[in-house]
């Protein structure tokens, strides 16, 4: 699976993180909304990775936001 952007590596000590709920990868908030890669859903805030990702917990929002995380 490739990724829209860089996660880990990138990440600065003091930026606000997040773990991707459908993958599992470490990303930052303020880098995935620049990319249009935030939603909310039941009033959370989840980042994502990727667009494949942001796209597969739109389709089955509850099977990832119950869990945190579910494996593909």
């Amino acid at each position: 699976m490739t990724r829209d952007i860089v996660t880990t590596a990138d990440i600065e000590p003091t930026a606000d993180i997040e773990t991707d709920p459908v993958c599992g990868a470490v990303t930052d908030v303020e880098l995935a909304r620049g990319a249009d890669l935030v939603t909310t859903y039941a009033e959370r805030t989840y980042a994502f990775c990727g667009a494949a990702c942001r796209d597969r917990f739109l389709a089955q929002p509850t099977r990832y936001a119950a869990s945190g995380r579910s494996e593909p």
